[in-house]
């Protein structure tokens, strides 16, 4: 036998466990459901925006249309250079719910989205903080079945993938594979199950606290440098003992994050390695298993090894398509694609940062 054959076999293991790992996903189907809420808990919804003039105003529309009242809106500006105060100014004026603070200089030490969430803390009265990025789109019932589940699970955090809109082929050759990885890597429902700090998981886009649990541990400011403090603040709730969920949106929440394929390839490589233990080999290594597995399986495994390889990761990519509420014909058809997508997306990175570190919107967080 030779290296290659069991280099082969190992990739069938692993693309059987990923597809395990799938399999459970779908049939626990971690989707946010619909609640009711007993009580008036406040809920503080705090939107760090920086440059965020094509989205600031829709966010706020949708929060002030939600079912649920109790509310108040804060606006962080992150020193915009664009209309994104003025934009929420002209909200402030009609609404006394909505806020807007003036961002300031970053201090020593910081990265930018850390630091807004963190002063937008500071200055929430709600018995519940809600932070959202100003890029997603949210449902009427949204914050009432947020807070509901929170409050019914007892959880400390509650964080969501939103539904992925998309509507260039650019973004249909980057953004579902990140889908793929996380659904076929990732039980969603043991991240609140189980007490292993393994499985700790969370999506910036939207995080769910519990006000007096954050007052005493100020999670962003004890993450303050890290460029993926949604992975660093759920191994810290981990790392207590408090409990924690992580869900996906359905028609709840969703978000189109990027408007082609440079820009998702640009966004998605920003902290991709930090994924990876912020190692660019293992990313790298995770990418390529990707791209050429299928060519070392064929040629040196026989067919039944090599039909069992590639049922699980056909089956792996339909189930995570179907939960994630993307085309599943189109996801295999462009199976082969993506993942050279990905490995594009892998090389960016490992690019950017021996170049000059990671830059987004005009700063330097890596």
């Amino acid at each position: 036998m030779t290296p290659f054959f069991y280099i082969s076999l190992f990739l069938v293991l692993y693309a059987s466990l990923r597809f395990m790992v799938s399999l459970f996903n779908f049939l626990t189907r971690p989707i946010l459901p619909h609640g009711k809420v007993d009580g008036d808990p406040m809920v503080s919804v705090l939107i760090p925006a920086r440059n965020e003039e094509a989205n600031i105003a829709k966010i706020l529309k949708g929060l002030l249309a939600q079912s649920y009242s109790n509310c108040e809106i804060i606006v962080y500006d992150d020193l915009s250079t664009d209309n994104t105060a003025v934009i929420v100014n002209n909200f402030t004026e009609e609404y006394e719910n909505v806020k807007l603070i003036k961002g300031e200089e970053l201090p020593m030490g910081w990265l930018g989205k850390n630091h807004a969430c963190y002063q937008l803390a500071l200055r929430a009265k709600g018995d519940y903080l809600l932070f959202l990025d100003a890029d997603v789109e949210i449902s009427e019932w949204f914050v009432v079945n947020a807070l509901a589940y929170i409050r019914r699970n007892n959880l400390t955090l509650l964080s969501m993938f939103p539904h992925q809109r998309m509507i260039s082929w650019g973004e249909s050759l980057v953004v579902p594979t990140m889908n793929w990885i996380l659904l076929s890597l990732l039980p969603l429902r043991l991240v609140s199950w189980s007490k292993r700090r393994s499985l700790a998981a969370a999506n910036g886009q939207m995080m769910m606290f519990e006000a007096s649990s954050y007052g005493e541990n100020q999670w962003h400011e004890k993450v303050k440098s890290s460029p993926v403090e949604d992975i660093g603040i759920s191994r810290l709730v981990k790392r207590q003992k408090l409990r924690m969920a992580i869900l996906l949106g359905s028609d709840d929440i969703s978000c189109r994050m990027y408007g082609s394929y440079s820009q998702a390839i640009e966004g998605f490589a920003k902290n991709l390695t930090a994924f990876f233990g912020g190692s660019g080999l293992v990313a790298l290594l995770f990418a390529l298993m990707g791209t050429t597995g299928p060519i070392l399986v064929v040629y040196h495994l026989p067919f039944p090894l090599t039909f069992l390889y590639f049922f699980c990761l056909i089956s792996a990519r339909m189930l995570a398509a179907r939960l994630s509420e993307q085309s599943v014909f189109l996801n295999v058809l462009l199976w082969p694609i993506q993942h050279v997508s990905f490995l594009h997306m892998v090389i960016r990175a490992v690019v950017l940062r021996k170049q000059k570190g990671l830059l987004w919107k005009g700063r330097q967080i890596a």
